[in-house]
Protein backbone atom coordinates (compact mmCIF):
# COMPACT_ATOMS: atom_id res chain seq x y z
CA UNK A 1 0.00 0.00 0.00
CA UNK A 2 0.86 3.31 -0.78
CA UNK A 3 0.17 5.50 2.60
CA UNK A 4 0.20 9.11 3.75
CA UNK A 5 0.87 9.30 7.08
CA UNK A 6 1.10 12.97 9.74
CA UNK A 7 3.10 13.13 13.32
CA UNK A 8 1.62 16.65 14.55
CA UNK A 9 3.44 15.79 18.23
CA UNK A 10 6.32 13.88 18.21
CA UNK A 11 4.22 10.79 18.81
CA UNK A 12 6.42 7.97 20.29
CA UNK A 13 4.80 4.80 18.24
CA UNK A 14 4.82 6.78 15.16
CA UNK A 15 8.80 5.70 14.14
CA UNK A 16 7.61 1.83 15.07
CA UNK A 17 4.33 2.17 13.38
CA UNK A 18 6.43 3.91 10.23
CA UNK A 19 9.55 1.24 10.58
CA UNK A 20 7.26 -1.74 10.55
CA UNK A 21 4.71 -0.77 7.45
CA UNK A 22 7.69 -0.48 5.17
CA UNK A 23 9.50 -3.99 7.03
CA UNK A 24 6.34 -4.94 5.22
CA UNK A 25 6.53 -3.75 2.20
CA UNK A 26 4.53 -0.98 2.66
CA UNK A 27 5.48 2.75 0.65
CA UNK A 28 5.20 5.75 3.53
CA UNK A 29 5.06 9.03 2.71
CA UNK A 30 5.82 10.60 7.10
CA UNK A 31 5.08 14.20 7.52
CA UNK A 32 6.29 15.51 10.70
CA UNK A 33 4.17 18.06 10.87
CA UNK A 34 5.54 21.11 13.67
CA UNK A 35 3.38 23.44 13.41
CA UNK A 36 0.62 24.29 15.60
CA UNK A 37 -2.59 22.65 14.57
CA UNK A 38 -6.37 23.57 15.42
CA UNK A 39 -8.12 19.48 15.27
CA UNK A 40 -11.54 20.92 13.80
CA UNK A 41 -10.61 23.72 12.02
CA UNK A 42 -7.38 24.77 9.97
CA UNK A 43 -7.05 26.27 6.91
CA UNK A 44 -3.26 26.01 6.74
CA UNK A 45 -2.86 22.14 7.39
CA UNK A 46 -5.75 21.60 4.84
CA UNK A 47 -3.65 23.33 1.91
CA UNK A 48 -1.24 21.43 2.82
CA UNK A 49 -2.81 17.94 3.20
CA UNK A 50 -4.57 18.69 0.16
CA UNK A 51 -1.32 19.42 -1.49
CA UNK A 52 -0.10 16.23 -0.45
CA UNK A 53 -2.71 14.50 -1.62
CA UNK A 54 -2.74 15.59 -5.07
CA UNK A 55 1.29 15.02 -5.11
CA UNK A 56 1.02 10.57 -4.70
CA UNK A 57 -1.86 8.28 -5.04
CA UNK A 58 -2.27 7.04 -1.66
CA UNK A 59 -4.54 4.17 -0.33
CA UNK A 60 -5.00 5.45 2.98
CA UNK A 61 -3.81 8.25 5.49
CA UNK A 62 -2.80 6.99 8.83
CA UNK A 63 -2.28 8.82 12.13
CA UNK A 64 -1.86 8.04 15.65
CA UNK A 65 -4.62 9.19 17.70
CA UNK A 66 -7.67 10.83 16.05
CA UNK A 67 -7.48 14.03 14.59
CA UNK A 68 -10.83 15.66 12.77
CA UNK A 69 -9.24 18.07 10.71
CA UNK A 70 -7.38 14.79 8.70
CA UNK A 71 -11.18 12.95 8.81
CA UNK A 72 -12.83 16.53 7.01
CA UNK A 73 -10.22 15.81 3.92
CA UNK A 74 -10.12 11.94 3.58
CA UNK A 75 -14.32 12.51 3.93
CA UNK A 76 -13.76 15.15 1.00
CA UNK A 77 -11.44 13.13 -0.94
CA UNK A 78 -13.49 10.29 -0.58
CA UNK A 79 -10.07 8.05 0.50
CA UNK A 80 -9.71 5.31 4.23
CA UNK A 81 -8.48 7.52 7.09
CA UNK A 82 -6.97 4.72 9.90
CA UNK A 83 -6.45 6.18 13.34
CA UNK A 84 -4.45 4.48 16.33
CA UNK A 85 -4.98 6.32 19.78
CA UNK A 86 -1.93 5.74 22.19
CA UNK A 87 -3.94 8.19 24.31
CA UNK A 88 -6.46 8.00 27.17
CA UNK A 89 -8.58 9.42 27.97
CA UNK A 90 -8.73 11.03 24.18
CA UNK A 91 -7.49 14.56 24.25
CA UNK A 92 -11.47 15.29 22.19
CA UNK A 93 -13.79 17.57 23.28
CA UNK A 94 -16.42 16.10 21.15
CA UNK A 95 -16.87 13.33 18.78
CA UNK A 96 -17.49 15.48 15.35
CA UNK A 97 -16.27 14.17 12.67
CA UNK A 98 -15.44 10.57 13.86
CA UNK A 99 -18.90 9.09 12.20
CA UNK A 100 -17.87 9.49 8.42
CA UNK A 101 -17.68 6.36 6.57
CA UNK A 102 -13.72 7.26 5.49
CA UNK A 103 -12.82 6.38 9.41
CA UNK A 104 -11.79 3.33 10.96
CA UNK A 105 -11.01 4.43 14.20
CA UNK A 106 -8.78 2.00 16.98
CA UNK A 107 -8.56 2.35 20.35
CA UNK A 108 -5.93 0.74 23.41
CA UNK A 109 -7.91 1.24 25.75
CA UNK A 110 -11.34 -0.92 25.56
CA UNK A 111 -13.59 1.67 27.65
CA UNK A 112 -12.69 4.46 25.24
CA UNK A 113 -13.33 1.87 22.82
CA UNK A 114 -16.82 0.73 24.26
CA UNK A 115 -17.69 4.48 25.37
CA UNK A 116 -17.23 5.45 21.66
CA UNK A 117 -19.41 2.34 20.36
CA UNK A 118 -22.25 3.43 22.84
CA UNK A 119 -22.42 6.80 20.94
CA UNK A 120 -23.50 4.46 17.90
CA UNK A 121 -20.50 4.73 15.85
CA UNK A 122 -19.83 1.45 14.01
CA UNK A 123 -16.85 2.37 12.84
CA UNK A 124 -14.55 2.38 15.95
CA UNK A 125 -12.72 -1.35 17.22
CA UNK A 126 -10.42 -2.30 20.05
CA UNK A 127 -6.85 -2.83 19.17
CA UNK A 128 -3.97 -2.65 22.20
CA UNK A 129 -0.40 -0.93 21.70
CA UNK A 130 2.38 -2.98 20.56
CA UNK A 131 6.23 -2.99 20.98
CA UNK A 132 9.06 -3.14 18.40
CA UNK A 133 11.42 -5.73 20.08
CA UNK A 134 13.64 -5.67 17.24
CA UNK A 135 14.76 -1.64 18.06
CA UNK A 136 14.65 -2.77 21.78
CA UNK A 137 17.14 -5.77 21.80
CA UNK A 138 19.81 -3.43 19.25
CA UNK A 139 19.88 -0.85 22.12
CA UNK A 140 23.04 -1.43 24.45
CA UNK A 141 22.41 -0.35 27.94
CA UNK A 142 24.69 1.84 29.51
CA UNK A 143 24.53 0.38 33.60
CA UNK A 144 26.87 3.15 34.76
CA UNK A 145 24.50 5.99 33.87
CA UNK A 146 21.27 4.48 34.33
CA UNK A 147 21.28 1.73 36.78
CA UNK A 148 19.37 2.36 39.77
CA UNK A 149 17.14 0.48 42.64
CA UNK A 150 13.29 2.54 41.54
CA UNK A 151 12.86 4.39 38.55
CA UNK A 152 9.83 6.13 37.09
CA UNK A 153 10.14 7.82 34.26
CA UNK A 154 7.16 10.30 33.18
CA UNK A 155 5.30 13.49 34.30
CA UNK A 156 4.02 14.48 37.57
CA UNK A 157 1.28 16.57 35.91
CA UNK A 158 0.40 19.97 37.54
CA UNK A 159 -3.16 20.70 38.34
CA UNK A 160 -5.70 23.73 38.05
CA UNK A 161 -8.06 22.15 41.20
CA UNK A 162 -6.38 24.26 43.85
CA UNK A 163 -6.59 27.34 42.01
CA UNK A 164 -10.50 26.29 41.11
CA UNK A 165 -11.39 25.38 45.03
CA UNK A 166 -10.08 28.89 46.32
CA UNK A 167 -13.33 30.43 45.18
CA UNK A 168 -15.83 27.36 45.55
CA UNK A 169 -17.89 27.68 49.12
CA UNK A 170 -17.09 25.27 51.84
CA UNK A 171 -19.60 22.18 50.62
CA UNK A 172 -17.97 22.51 47.00
CA UNK A 173 -14.51 22.59 48.57
CA UNK A 174 -15.50 19.63 50.78
CA UNK A 175 -17.37 17.57 47.84
CA UNK A 176 -14.14 17.95 45.78
CA UNK A 177 -11.72 17.00 48.60
CA UNK A 178 -14.30 13.28 48.95
CA UNK A 179 -14.10 12.78 45.38
CA UNK A 180 -10.26 13.10 45.48
CA UNK A 181 -9.70 10.96 48.51
CA UNK A 182 -12.00 8.35 46.93
CA UNK A 183 -10.26 8.40 43.70
CA UNK A 184 -7.03 7.78 45.04
CA UNK A 185 -7.54 4.71 47.28
CA UNK A 186 -9.39 2.89 44.39
CA UNK A 187 -7.87 1.07 42.19
CA UNK A 188 -9.18 -0.14 38.51
CA UNK A 189 -12.21 1.83 38.63
CA UNK A 190 -12.92 4.88 37.41
CA UNK A 191 -15.51 7.41 39.84
CA UNK A 192 -14.71 10.72 38.99
CA UNK A 193 -17.37 10.64 35.71
CA UNK A 194 -19.76 9.33 38.00
CA UNK A 195 -19.22 11.90 40.65
CA UNK A 196 -18.68 15.46 39.14
CA UNK A 197 -21.71 15.84 37.50
CA UNK A 198 -23.07 18.62 35.40
CA UNK A 199 -25.38 19.90 37.99
CA UNK A 200 -22.71 20.14 40.62
CA UNK A 201 -20.21 21.56 37.78
CA UNK A 202 -22.85 24.22 37.58
CA UNK A 203 -23.58 25.27 41.10
CA UNK A 204 -19.79 25.71 40.57
CA UNK A 205 -19.87 27.80 38.10
CA UNK A 206 -23.33 29.76 39.78
CA UNK A 207 -21.26 30.52 42.78
CA UNK A 208 -18.13 31.96 40.30
CA UNK A 209 -21.01 34.29 38.81
CA UNK A 210 -21.86 35.24 41.73
CA UNK A 211 -18.64 36.77 43.14
CA UNK A 212 -17.83 38.11 39.61
CA UNK A 213 -19.29 38.47 36.19
CA UNK A 214 -16.08 37.68 34.37
CA UNK A 215 -15.70 34.73 36.74
CA UNK A 216 -13.98 32.05 34.69
CA UNK A 217 -16.72 29.43 33.61
CA UNK A 218 -15.22 25.94 33.20
CA UNK A 219 -16.86 23.03 31.48
CA UNK A 220 -17.70 19.79 33.54
CA UNK A 221 -14.46 17.80 31.71
CA UNK A 222 -12.47 20.75 32.75
CA UNK A 223 -13.49 20.63 35.90
CA UNK A 224 -12.99 16.65 36.16
CA UNK A 225 -9.55 17.05 34.52
CA UNK A 226 -8.46 19.03 37.29
CA UNK A 227 -9.45 16.64 39.89
CA UNK A 228 -7.71 13.38 38.12
CA UNK A 229 -4.56 15.37 37.57
CA UNK A 230 -4.52 16.28 41.20
CA UNK A 231 -4.80 12.66 42.33
CA UNK A 232 -2.20 11.81 39.97
CA UNK A 233 0.31 13.85 41.21
CA UNK A 234 -0.99 13.26 44.53
CA UNK A 235 -0.43 9.62 44.34
CA UNK A 236 3.19 9.91 42.27
CA UNK A 237 4.15 12.59 44.81
CA UNK A 238 3.46 10.13 47.72
CA UNK A 239 4.85 7.23 45.93
CA UNK A 240 8.27 8.89 45.02
CA UNK A 241 8.49 10.69 48.74
CA UNK A 242 7.70 7.11 51.18
CA UNK A 243 10.40 5.46 48.49
CA UNK A 244 13.04 7.53 48.38
CA UNK A 245 13.11 7.50 52.14
CA UNK A 246 13.71 3.92 51.86
CA UNK A 247 15.48 3.09 48.07
CA UNK A 248 17.40 4.38 46.05
CA UNK A 249 14.86 6.31 43.40
CA UNK A 250 15.50 8.15 40.39
CA UNK A 251 13.13 10.38 38.36
CA UNK A 252 12.99 11.14 34.57
CA UNK A 253 11.09 14.09 34.28
CA UNK A 254 10.98 17.36 32.12
CA UNK A 255 11.12 19.75 34.79
CA UNK A 256 10.68 19.98 39.01
CA UNK A 257 9.06 22.60 40.12
CA UNK A 258 10.94 24.22 43.46
CA UNK A 259 7.98 23.12 45.77
CA UNK A 260 7.83 19.87 44.37
CA UNK A 261 12.36 19.64 44.64
CA UNK A 262 11.51 20.72 48.40
CA UNK A 263 8.81 17.86 48.46
CA UNK A 264 11.12 14.83 47.33
CA UNK A 265 14.52 15.83 48.64
CA UNK A 266 15.92 12.54 48.87
CA UNK A 267 14.99 11.70 45.22
CA UNK A 268 17.36 12.03 42.56
CA UNK A 269 16.42 13.91 39.67
CA UNK A 270 17.53 13.13 36.44
CA UNK A 271 15.70 15.35 33.96
CA UNK A 272 14.20 14.01 30.92
CA UNK A 273 15.90 11.26 28.71
CA UNK A 274 15.18 10.24 24.91
CA UNK A 275 12.07 8.06 24.35
CA UNK A 276 13.84 5.65 21.41
CA UNK A 277 17.46 5.44 22.62
CA UNK A 278 17.37 6.37 26.27
CA UNK A 279 14.57 5.16 28.12
CA UNK A 280 14.82 1.34 27.50
CA UNK A 281 18.34 1.71 29.32
CA UNK A 282 16.32 3.28 32.07
CA UNK A 283 14.00 0.58 31.93
CA UNK A 284 16.48 -2.48 31.63
CA UNK A 285 19.01 -0.51 34.15
CA UNK A 286 16.60 -0.22 36.49
CA UNK A 287 15.36 -2.95 39.45
CA UNK A 288 11.96 -1.40 39.74
CA UNK A 289 10.24 0.41 37.63
CA UNK A 290 6.90 2.46 38.76
CA UNK A 291 4.22 2.46 36.13
CA UNK A 292 1.45 5.12 38.75
CA UNK A 293 -1.32 4.53 35.30
CA UNK A 294 -3.27 7.85 35.23
CA UNK A 295 -6.61 7.16 36.65
CA UNK A 296 -8.75 8.63 33.71
CA UNK A 297 -7.18 5.57 31.70
CA UNK A 298 -9.47 3.25 33.23
CA UNK A 299 -8.83 0.31 31.76
CA UNK A 300 -6.18 0.19 28.60
CA UNK A 301 -2.54 -0.93 29.16
CA UNK A 302 -0.25 2.44 28.43
CA UNK A 303 2.38 2.25 26.42
CA UNK A 304 4.86 2.96 29.31
CA UNK A 305 3.85 -0.35 30.92
CA UNK A 306 4.70 -2.12 27.39
CA UNK A 307 7.80 -0.57 26.92
CA UNK A 308 9.05 -1.09 29.86
CA UNK A 309 8.66 -4.88 30.28
CA UNK A 310 9.68 -4.94 26.43
CA UNK A 311 12.75 -3.59 27.51
CA UNK A 312 13.61 -5.94 29.88
CA UNK A 313 12.60 -4.06 32.77
CA UNK A 314 10.59 -5.29 35.81
CA UNK A 315 6.97 -3.64 36.02
CA UNK A 316 5.60 -2.27 39.10
CA UNK A 317 1.82 -0.76 37.92
CA UNK A 318 -0.96 0.73 39.82
CA UNK A 319 -3.46 -2.13 39.02
CA UNK A 320 -5.33 -2.02 35.85
CA UNK A 321 -8.21 -4.27 34.27
CA UNK A 322 -6.41 -5.14 31.23
CA UNK A 323 -3.24 -5.47 32.11
CA UNK A 324 -4.71 -7.69 34.91
CA UNK A 325 -6.08 -9.38 31.61
CA UNK A 326 -3.06 -9.98 29.50
CA UNK A 327 -0.19 -10.60 32.14
CA UNK A 328 -0.24 -13.02 35.04
CA UNK A 329 0.36 -10.45 38.19
CA UNK A 330 3.22 -11.71 40.27
CA UNK A 331 4.79 -13.83 37.21
CA UNK A 332 5.31 -11.67 34.48
CA UNK A 333 4.44 -8.03 36.28
CA UNK A 334 3.43 -7.34 39.31
CA UNK A 335 0.85 -4.89 40.34
CA UNK A 336 -0.30 -2.94 43.48
CA UNK A 337 -3.92 -2.04 44.93
CA UNK A 338 -2.55 0.81 47.48
CA UNK A 339 0.33 2.86 47.80
CA UNK A 340 1.13 0.82 51.25
CA UNK A 341 1.13 -2.42 48.73
CA UNK A 342 3.22 -0.20 46.28
CA UNK A 343 5.88 0.26 49.29
CA UNK A 344 5.66 -3.61 50.29
CA UNK A 345 6.14 -5.07 46.91
CA UNK A 346 9.04 -3.11 46.40
CA UNK A 347 10.90 -3.70 49.46
CA UNK A 348 9.95 -7.46 48.91
CA UNK A 349 11.30 -7.05 45.30
CA UNK A 350 14.67 -5.39 45.84
CA UNK A 351 15.46 -8.33 48.32
CA UNK A 352 14.60 -10.79 46.14
CA UNK A 353 17.20 -10.38 42.75
CA UNK A 354 16.41 -13.50 41.40
CA UNK A 355 12.73 -13.60 41.66
CA UNK A 356 12.31 -10.54 40.23
CA UNK A 357 14.83 -11.55 37.61
CA UNK A 358 12.40 -14.49 36.34
CA UNK A 359 9.20 -11.89 36.43
CA UNK A 360 11.55 -9.67 34.42
CA UNK A 361 12.13 -12.53 31.51
CA UNK A 362 8.89 -13.62 31.47
CA UNK A 363 7.25 -9.98 30.95
CA UNK A 364 9.56 -9.60 28.02
CA UNK A 365 8.85 -12.99 26.48
CA UNK A 366 5.14 -12.50 26.72
CA UNK A 367 5.28 -8.75 24.87
CA UNK A 368 7.62 -10.66 22.06
CA UNK A 369 4.92 -13.31 21.54
CA UNK A 370 1.73 -11.24 21.80
CA UNK A 371 2.52 -7.90 21.29
CA UNK A 372 3.70 -7.51 17.88
CA UNK A 373 3.83 -4.91 15.23
CA UNK A 374 3.02 -6.90 12.78
CA UNK A 375 0.10 -8.59 13.87
CA UNK A 376 -1.35 -5.29 15.09
CA UNK A 377 -0.10 -3.58 11.35
CA UNK A 378 -2.19 -6.97 10.01
CA UNK A 379 -5.25 -5.00 11.92
CA UNK A 380 -5.30 -1.51 11.24
CA UNK A 381 -4.73 -2.03 7.39
CA UNK A 382 -7.66 -4.68 6.97
CA UNK A 383 -10.62 -3.79 5.04
CA UNK A 384 -13.45 -5.45 6.75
Amino acid sequence: MNILLYDFLNSYIQYDLVFYLQKLGHKCNNVSYKKEVDKYNDDVFTVRMESDLKSGEYDLVLTTNFWPIVSKVCNNHGIRYVSWFFDSPPNLPTSECMEYSCNKIYFFSRADFEEYRSLGLDNVFYLPLAVNMKRLDGIKTDYCKFESEVSFVGKLYQSMLPAFKIHMDEYQKGYIDAVAQAQMKIYGAYLIDDLITESFTDSVRKRYKSLSENAIQFTRKELAWAVISYVTNLERMTLLRILSGRHQVRLYTYELSEDEKRMLPNVEYCGSVSYLEEMPQVFRASRINLCPIIKANKTGIPLRALDVMGAGGFLLSSYQPELYEYFIDGEECVMYTSIEDAIAKSDFYLNNDDLRRKIAERGKEKIRSNFRYEDRIDVLLSEG
